[in-house]
């Protein structure tokens, strides 16, 4: 008997961006150590924490990015929450002071632009609509935590904005989407 092969042959392609994603992903691993390794024995601030998650905002939205949940509202999202993070690392380790304010700012402007690529193809985005109820609801907890915390009149009006912003977009979502929310809600939650 004679068995034949029925997989498909791998493309000399396929391999080559295998071989190239494999090679960055060692560079960028080498180069991570090498910056901590600097870092410690120059000592001062931790700039190697700030360039560590640098490297990983690009290599996870541009070299490798997601291949599940890769739409333009996902990928925008996660590279808002990753540009937040570089932020608060960079005002925690580097230049303290001054990020609350900016990361707020940053989050309801996103709140606005996913909005916008939402509703303007609703048809189209109604199955990405986890993500961004996701994003909505971390920023109203972080708007109500923010407005419990924050006494500084500089940043209130940023909470204020945020969390109303975030508020009115799942009230949308609830309107617009009616029983196909709770349907969403539920295959997402589901334990069966």
């Amino acid at each position: 008997m004679e068995i034949k092969n029925i997989y498909p042959t791998v493309e000399k392609r396929n391999l080559v961006r295998q071989n190239l994603l494999s090679y960055c992903k060692w560079s960028f691993i080498f180069a991570g150590i090498i910056c901590a390794v600097i870092n410690y024995f120059t000592g001062g601030k931790a700039w190697s924490i700030v360039v560590m998650w640098s490297m990983w905002l690009v290599w996870s939205q541009l070299i490798s990015p997601d291949m599940v949940e890769y739409n333009r509202i996902s990928q925008t999202i996660k590279f808002i929450i990753n540009s937040c993070v570089l932020l608060g690392l960079i005002d925690v380790f580097l230049a303290p002071g001054w990020s609350v304010k900016v990361i707020v700012i940053i989050c309801f402007s996103a709140l606005i632009l996913v909005s916008v690529l939402f509703f303007t193809d609703f048809e189209t985005q109604r199955q990405n609509m986890f993500p961004m109820l996701n994003f909505c609801t971390l920023s109203l907890v972080a708007a109500i935590v923010g407005l419990l915390v924050e006494q500084s009149d500089d940043t209130y009006w940023t909470f204020v904005v945020m969390g109303s912003l975030a508020f009115l977009l799942l009230l949308a979502f609830i309107i617009l989407l009616r029983k196909d929310f709770l349907i969403e809600i539920k295959k997402r939650f589901s334990s069966k």
